[in-house]
Parts: structure tokens; sequence; C-alpha cells
């Protein structure tokens, strides 16, 4: 994994953890009840799209190793064809 994907999964922890924290009235307690659900939501919201970004994007990266090693092993197979 790259530091990219290591920024968006903190990212994401930071996001959903400051939207937990928002909506059970741990932070900025004095702040109106409705800002900070609001708030908290969209923390949550940017926390939990991060989360599914980062999920996409190995499974895109996996999908893209998948094709390359299904490709080395056709051209591999084409040459032993070859070969005979």
């Amino acid at each position: 994994m790259n530091s990219a994907m290591f920024i968006n999964i903190f990212t994401a922890i930071v996001g959903v953890v400051m939207g937990i924290l928002l909506f059970s009235g741990l932070l900025f307690e004095n702040l109106d009840i409705s800002k900070r659900l609001i708030f908290g939501a969209v923390f949550m919201g940017y926390g939990i799209y991060r989360y599914v970004y980062v999920q996409s994007k190995r499974n895109q990266m996996k999908r893209e190793r998948e094709i390359e090693r299904i490709k080395r092993a056709q051209e591999e197979l084409i040459k032993s064809q070859h070969k005979d």
C-alpha cells in the first residue's frame, strides 16, 4: 500500500471519530444541538465516503494486478507454444 492509501485511511478514521464525538456531545458540548448534530453527520458522512473510496481503490488495484498476472501468463503460454 502506498502513502496515499494510509492518508485516506487516517482521514476516514478521523472523520468517523469526529462525527461520533460530535453526536455524543463530548466535543463542543456548548454548541447548539442541531448544529452539533449537523456537523457530526457531515464528519461521519465524509469518513464513510473516504472508507468506501479506500476500499474501491484497493479492489481496483487487486483487479489490475490480477489482469497483469493473467497477461504475463498468457504471453508465456504463447511463447512456449511457438518454441515447439
